[in-house]
């Protein structure tokens, strides 16, 4: 559902004061099924349509209705504004029409505030093409299919009926019902490949209510507390990946950092990353498990 749409069809009503659902149809190159969709939810909203029947009959809206600016404090003005720049840097198609029409309406200045780049450093544009295939599956309430490698580098085939997309730590996620599991189940993006959308509707209502997000069983990974400590030339690194809510430095201006963080592989692949530049000073467990680790890469180069 397009919300430039939405809005365009007050203004088409305002301006014309009657028409017929084939025009708005016609006017917008969507079918009249469509047009009867976008009705009822502007209805549902509080706007004033009406039809009548008969030779003459059509749809119009409340001759005394006006769009009026003072329905929104100055707050709520803004909010909008920024929220319908959130969903035109968020999806493919350009908003900007309506955006500058809610601008001139509420007397405020258009703000290029926000840009979301998909792509990372490697230049992949898979990313983008993944999150577009999943968000058009969401809202066509499509079956998807993909592979999916775990943190353990494990390969299995899912179908899953997409829920939504969601942004953590830097990454972004799917949360969907999965066939396979019989439950709902979150998935990293950039662990998903193949991926296909399927012809299988769904109606996730009828098969389960989505449990909130840190209430699914794949994302509540056993989680330790830890103390870890960063030589101060990779300082830049640590507060990106940490905050500074849990650092502290030492008398050296090394950087300590306590945190509580997820107990898997992915925590010993994370430490090995910054070489050198990192002692595990708590828990002996996971410095014991670092040391295997690198004993392991130790014997692999010995082999070459």
């Amino acid at each position: 559902m397009s919300v430039n749409r939405l809005f365009e069809t007050i203004y088409y009503l305002i301006e014309h004061k009657q028409t017929t659902a084939k025009e708005l149809a016609e006017h917008f190159e969507v079918s009249t099924r469509t047009i009867y969709r976008d009705l009822d939810c502007l209805i549902v909203a509080g706007f004033p349509i009406y039809a009548n029947q008969g030779a003459k009959g059509g749809i119009y809206i409340d001759s005394e209705f006006v769009l009026d600016k003072m329905t929104f404090s100055d707050d709520e003005q803004n909010q909008i504004l920024m929220a319908l720049q959130c969903i035109e840097r968020l999806q493919d198609r350009d908003e900007a029409g309506l955006i500058d029409k809610m601008a001139a309406l509420f007397n405020k200045n258009k703000l290029d505030w926000i840009e979301v780049d998909f792509t990372t450093w490697h230049h992949n544009n898979s990313q983008n093409e993944k999150f577009e295939t999943i968000k058009k599956a969401i809202f066509e309430q499509k079956e998807i299919k993909f592979k999916y490698i775990n943190s353990y580098g494990e390969k299995s085939q899912r179908c899953v009926f997409p829920n939504k997309l969601f942004f953590k730590a830097n990454t972004w996620y799917l949360q969907g019902y999965c066939l396979q599991k019989n439950s709902y189940r979150v998935f990293r993006l950039t662990r998903i490949i193949e991926l296909l959308t399927t012809s299988n509707y769904f109606q996730l209502e009828e098969i389960a209510l989505p449990p909130k997000i840190n209430k699914i069983p794949n994302l509540n990974t056993p989680r330790i507390k830890v103390i870890l400590k960063f030589d101060k030339s990779i300082g830049s690194v640590v507060f990106d990946e940490f905050g500074d809510g849990v650092i502290c430095e030492d008398t050296a201006g090394n950087y300590i950092v306590s945190s509580v963080v997820p107990d898997d592989y992915w925590l010993i692949s994370f430490i090995l990353s910054f070489g050198s530049k990192v002692e595990v000073i708590e828990p002996q467990d996971l410095k014991d498990k670092v040391i295997i680790e690198i004993n392991k890469i130790k014997a692999v180069y010995k082999q070459t």
